[in-house]
């Protein structure tokens, strides 16, 4: 049994075909299968069904699986444990989330978590949720922050945060002193959103249509610092959790409104992490990360790392 054939098995598990695996890995589906092979005949048993549709693990692969993940988790913490001596630290943590929790929250969060734990080295990725998914699934990071969770079997999703949708307009718009408003009404005025092909808009629409109604975008983007900039111009109104504007909400720049009956699924933030990977360190940041947004932010919380 070798490093190369633990690897494989896993991503041929994680992915579900084999020549999927191999166009991930960039080598020949022969190699892939050869690995396999060679990885069955060592240990006596099959580990994964093959056939029509996607490859799935026998019950002895399933025995096999979370020993095979402590194989290459261990190697990467021994990866840390000699960065980390190279960098006069204690460990590593590498973590990615999208630009949108790293402009207005996580700042906050990695400033305590630094005079904390100052020994621990810290990298911060900023990517799409799929792409951090990926990055996770390539260990290029050991947890993400992210607003959506994926049906993906191998990675576990942790809900740190949740709280409704609300209504956020410019201390100037004729719904500013509002305490709620119905859907009905919203749907008349223009509206700044994210782009199209975001899980926040398909979200979006999904809902809206739902009503047999459509609505005028004024402006699109992917930044958050625009949709704040462009609300509080009053140029129109926006849906979004209030933790992403908590600042400019508490400074009078941005008015919060409740939407009744609010038919959008609420918001969530969610850390995740790779099933039976998580390390101690890992461990540390989570509880910090949830402990801070508890201090910061009152909607329903999920209970910590225990």
């Amino acid at each position: 049994m070798n490093l190369d054939q633990v690897t494989t098995f896993l991503k041929v598990y994680q992915i579900g075909s084999f020549q999927e695996a191999a166009n991930h890995m960039y080598l020949p589906q022969p190699t892939i299968s050869h690995r396999i092979t060679q990885l069955e005949k060592e240990l006596g048993k099959t580990l994964l069904i093959r056939g029509k549709g996607k490859v799935r693990l026998t019950e002895e692969g399933k025995a096999f699986l979370p020993y095979a993940r402590q194989i290459i988790g261990a190697i990467q913490e021994g990866r840390n444990a000699v960065t980390s001596v190279e960098n006069g630290s204690i460990g590593k943590l590498s973590i990615g989330c999208n630009n949108s929790f790293a402009n207005c929250i996580l700042p906050g969060v990695l400033d305590s978590f630094i005079t904390d734990f100052p020994k621990i080295a810290l990298k911060v990725n900023c990517y799409a949720s799929n792409i951090l998914t990926r990055l996770m699934k390539q260990r290029e990071i050991q947890l993400a922050i992210t607003r959506y969770a994926s049906n993906d079997r191998g990675i576990e999703y942790r809900s740190v945060y949740v709280a409704p949708v609300d209504l956020i307009v410019s201390p100037e718009h004729r719904f500013a002193n509002r305490k709620q408003i119905a859907l009905e009404e919203i749907l008349d005025e223009t509206f700044i959103t994210y782009q199209k092909d975001t899980q926040y808009r398909d979200v979006f629409d999904i809902t809206i249509n739902q009503y047999n109604r459509t609505y005028v975008t004024k402006f699109e983007t992917n930044n958050l610092n625009l949709i704040k900039h462009f609300i509080a111009k009053n140029v129109g109104i926006h849906l979004s959790s209030s933790i992403y504007m908590r600042d400019e909400i508490e400074r009078k720049e941005l008015v919060q409104i409740k939407i009744e009956p609010n038919p959008f699924p609420k918001s969530q933030v969610f850390i995740a992490y790779l099933k039976d990977e998580l390390n101690s360190i890992d461990q540390l940041f989570i509880k910090h990360f949830e402990n801070r947004i508890n201090q910061q932010f009152s909607p329903t919380l999920i209970s910590a790392v225990e």
